[in-house]
């Protein structure tokens, strides 16, 4: 008898499975949206920054494919010895991705948090999308300028405007 566990599969015979890290500034939303997106809470919520020190792993099933999002401490200047591991933990989950998501909080936009991520993201040799989060609280050409912005500076091989509270 076989101990293998065997994956259900599709019409086709095929099922998908895949990480995505959501990297971002800290308070940009990504335990919300990690939240929303998994069914559940998997993720501390909160307004005090740094509540997510170590990365929280959570499963989205969409039809034959399951995704496994990483939601990452916020990335910031570390100043002390735990705040540099927290920083070091998110790029580690980037690097061992198979989609690494920039999450930008919309009413803060390309804040000196947002520059100092482009460029080492920019490194990243893995495929990359953007998402723009509350967007509910800004002006629909804020949004357009914002995207434009980033997308100039780093490729992005999609872009989402969200809510992950709606």
């Amino acid at each position: 008898m076989n101990d293998a566990v065997t994956p259900p599969s599709t019409a086709e015979g095929q099922t998908r499975c895949g990480f995505v890290a959501l990297l971002g500034a800290p308070n940009a939303g990504k335990s919300t949206l990690t939240n929303a997106l998994v069914g559940t809470k998997v993720s501390i919520v909160s307004h005090k920054v740094q509540t997510t020190r170590a990365i929280v792993r959570g499963i989205v099933l969409e039809g034959p494919a399951q995704i496994i999002l990483v939601d990452t401490p916020g990335i910031f200047s570390p100043k002390r010895r735990l705040e540099r591991a927290m920083v070091s933990t998110a790029w580690t989950s980037a690097s061992d991705a198979d989609l690494v998501a920039l999450l930008v909080d919309a009413n803060r936009g390309v804040d000196a948090e947002i520059e100092a991520l482009l460029e080492p993201l920019s490194q990243v040799r893995h495929p990359r999308a953007l998402i723009i989060n509350k967007i509910d609280l800004v002006k629909r050409e804020s949004l357009l300028a914002l995207v434009a912005r980033l997308t100039e500076r780093l490729p992005f091989e999609k872009v989402f405007l969200i809510s992950a509270l709606k």
